[in-house]
């Protein structure tokens, strides 16, 4: 491997392994190809002859995310309405600035590196960590391809109750440092620790933070609405059909989720058929909850609302830029007025809302992107039942994205302990134990009914509790400690060599 491509090409091999480690996220699922990827890239930084961290760092990311968010041109392209070759240069494009955000990482190991004090920890696993943060929350945050969501059900997975993905990420970047400390240090000394790593990971695989209180009989309806027409006033009717044509056999259901937006009217235009729906599941004392869109002066809202036994409503908080809003604005419209992109009016919703209950239940609600955020998730309810997301992904057509989109679901399920039921237009449908275990799922791109019993919880993980915050301020506080170290002996340095 030394003398192979990491010599003659090194940036080469750093995209290569940036690309391929795509393959351990859903679909694909190998997560084997994690620790070879980080591996090969960290033998390229580590190299004696070392090329230029920054592109090394930035050419790993073109590969990561050239391959890993490619789906973004069918949103674009399918039903954006661009023609393939704008949409090819936006998806390009967003794939070209958003590798920048592994530069920071790139900065900051050049600047520890020729530390004396601290150089034994392990600077690459936790900067890495500290990158996976710094892009779920810069520029409202994308926090997509993770290290720890490819690991989500393996036995490094057992940390997420602990400290969620990020945790998890720490976890297996650190197993791939050290043995890059082994194979190119001759430090057999980390062997051991390595040994203890995994030794660890299958004891805290077996905490159990959570009790059972009950189950559910849950069904979610999978329209298949066709994206294309599905919000023309005249398909309204055909819609709302699609729906209740499917909860004609339901009667031994307790709770019926219907997918993001699929009321396709706001909801001061739906009153007749939302109170028509309501009287339909008291008389039946089942709960109903939908998506329907609402508005204000304000602008449009994306929600969803409890009928019948579920009592309550939801409006979504976390929206997705040049989604449902579009950042800047003000500067960019003249650049959204050439490319004929739609402005959208969407508001996001309080961040303290009252959750939605199902008799004595409290659920924990997330719409379609808000499942990326962690802390999102983890703050919806307090000591949930039972975890609720519900999206429509047919924006991304048969790509990757829905299965990656139902990956970061089943983390957000383990670092919480709950069930998650998962609804979806089109797939991917799901019922996500509080293992992050996909229990059952229904077939993409038809229209069908998941019929699940659905256990609840009570108690708190760890996580639930403290989310990431132990871990993120622990990176931060030896990070000050190795730049404060480095500024020092540059200090030394300038001190010794005189004016």
């Amino acid at each position: 491997m030394k003398t192979g491509l990491l010599r003659k090409a090194p940036f080469l091999a750093a995209f290569l392994a940036g690309a391929a480690m795509v393959l351990s996220f859903a679909p694909w699922d190998f997560s084997a190809l994690t620790y070879l990827a980080l591996f090969i890239f960290l033998l390229a930084l580590t190299a004696e002859a070392q090329p230029s961290p920054l592109i090394l760092h930035y050419v790993f990311a073109l590969g990561l995310f050239g391959v890993g968010i490619s789906w973004i041109f069918i949103s674009i392209n399918t039903y954006g309405g661009a023609s393939i070759l704008l949409a090819g240069a936006l998806t390009g494009l967003f794939v070209l600035l958003w590798s920048l955000t592994f530069l920071p990482q790139a900065l900051i190991l050049k600047f520890l590196s020729g530390g004396t004090l601290l150089r034994g920890l392990p600077w690459f696993s936790i900067v890495w960590v500290l990158g996976e943060w710094f892009r779920g929350w810069f520029l409202t945050g994308f926090p997509w391809l993770y290290v720890g969501y490819a690991q989500g059900e393996g036995l490094i997975g057992g940390w997420a109750p602990f400290g969620g993905a990020l945790l998890v990420s720490f976890v297996a970047v650190l197993l791939v440092e050290l043995s890059v400390r082994c194979w190119r240090n001759k430090e057999i000394k980390w062997l051991g620790v390595i040994v203890g790593i995994l030794l660890a990971s299958s004891l805290v695989s077996e905490q159990d933070f959570v009790r059972e209180k009950g189950t559910l009989r849950i069904a979610g309806i999978q329209a298949n609405l066709d994206q294309h027409t599905k919000w023309l006033p005249q398909q309204f009717e055909s819609n709302l059909e699609a729906h209740t044509r499917l909860m004609g056999d339901l009667e031994n259901a307790d709770l019926i989720v219907w997918s993001e937006a699929s009321l396709t009217r706001f909801a001061d235009q739906a009153g007749r058929e939302l109170e028509a729906l309501d009287q339909w599941a008291a008389s039946r004392k089942q709960g109903l909850i939908i998506g329907v869109p609402s508005r204000d002066d304000a602008g449009y809202y994306n929600g969803v609302r409890g009928l019948g036994v579920a009592e309550g409503s939801y409006l979504k908080r976390h929206l997705v830029p040049f989604g449902e809003f579009v950042p800047l604005a003000p500067l960019l419209r003249g650049a959204i007025d050439f490319f004929d992109l739609p402005m959208s009016r969407n508001q996001p919703g309080p961040m303290d809302q009252v959750p939605i209950t199902f008799l004595e239940h409290a659920l924990s609600v997330s719409i379609c992107y808000e499942v990326v955020n962690a802390e999102l998730v983890r703050l919806s309810a307090v000591d949930p039942a039972l975890m609720l997301t519900v999206s429509n992904d047919t924006w991304f057509g048969r790509s990757m994205g829905p299965e990656q989109h139902l990956e970061i679901a089943q983390m957000r399920a383990r670092e919480m302990g709950r069930s998650m039921f998962r609804v979806t237009n089109n797939g991917v449908t799901a019922l996500i134990s509080n293992r992050g275990e996909v229990l059952a799922r229904l077939p993409s791109d038809g229209p069908g009914v998941l019929m699940e019993t659905v256990k609840l919880y009570e108690g708190k993980t760890p996580f639930a509790g403290w989310g990431h915050w132990p871990l993120i301020t622990a990176c931060l506080l030896l990070l000050g400690l190795g730049l404060a170290e480095r500024l020092q002996i540059r200090s030394w340095v300038s001190r010794w060599r005189g004016p």
